[in-house]
């Protein structure tokens, strides 16, 4: 007479060791694909269609913008941190063209001049009001209506006599026309339907064509910013104390030293103090 073999009920960790058996092997295999396939450390074996993909699909003035901002960031003399920024969508028309460190044919100021996009939207220094429209300063941010603080460069650290350290990154100073008892916003963001309209149409304009656009977003926009002395003075279009801005920093604003330096000098020397040493090195080494 035939018996029926018992069947063995397997423990659960033997399904849950056999399952993370199958991932490594996934994983691994993964990796390997992705090594012959796509790695600029491996043979690479698709790269070539990639490439001939993304160069049918990239956007050339994409392409150049960005080839800017490289040389941009290669020829700038301070050192670069990231930090949090705005969706692309939510970041200044401007920036489609420009860049967010604009400032690049005054070799002599454009770091400072750069140093201010961290804290100002651009039409806070590029707004033109030929109408004469009473116009007010405060912070605006893409993300938030009303942005509360504490805001980036209005404070020191006690601690390390150093800016303080907040969260918000992303809000900036922005003027408002005032009318009335409302205040109207003078930005245009990357969202805007005309700039979404040149985003999509621009690598098909001529040149000719492109300039014509442009202009429309320069209608309200002065190439030249103000003096330095028109935020940089106690008699500033900026009320800092109403900004947020503690009496400390505000002081040091609208005294700032660098102002000076710019508007005084046009050379700048450095004592050649390696080039003394080498020369002192030599003579002593030529000694008997």
């Amino acid at each position: 007479m035939k018996r029926t073999p018992k069947r063995l009920d397997h423990p659960a960790i033997s399904y849950f060791i056999g399952l993370m058996v199958i991932l490594i092997m996934l994983t691994v295999l993964g990796g390997m694909i992705y090594h012959f396939a796509f790695s600029s450390q491996g043979p690479g074996l698709l790269m070539p269609l990639v490439n001939k993909y993304n160069e049918k699909h990239t956007s050339t003035i994409l392409k150049s913008a960005q080839l800017h901002q490289e040389s941009e960031i290669h020829e700038h003399f301070h050192q670069f941190v990231d930090y949090q920024e705005a969706p692309e969508a939510l970041r200044p028309v401007c920036y489609i063209c420009h860049s967010n460190l604009p400032h690049s044919k005054n070799k002599q100021i454009r770091a400072m001049l750069n140093i201010h996009t961290e804290f100002f939207m651009c039409e806070t220094c590029h707004l033109k009001n030929e109408a004469g429209i009473p116009i007010e300063y405060k912070w605006y941010n893409p993300l938030e209506a009303t942005p509360q603080g504490p805001f980036f460069g209005t404070a020191y650290d006690p601690g390390t006599g150093e800016l303080s350290m907040v969260d918000d990154h992303i809000s900036r100073i922005a003027p408002y026309f005032r009318k009335g008892a409302a205040l109207e916003s003078t930005l245009h963001m990357q969202n805007a339907p005309l700039a979404r309209d040149y985003l999509e149409v621009r690598d098909r304009l001529t040149p000719e064509q492109r300039a014509s656009v442009t202009k429309k977003f320069h209608i309200n926009i002065n190439p030249k910013g103000p003096e330095c002395h028109t935020c940089h003075s106690s008699k500033s279009i900026l009320d800092f104390k109403k900004l947020g801005f503690s009496p400390k920093r505000t002081t040091d604003i609208e005294h700032l030293n660098i102002v000076g330096l710019i508007t005084k000098y046009n050379e700048f020397y450095l004592p050649d103090l390696f080039k003394q040493q080498e020369n002192n090195r030599t003579e002593d080494q030529g000694r008997p």
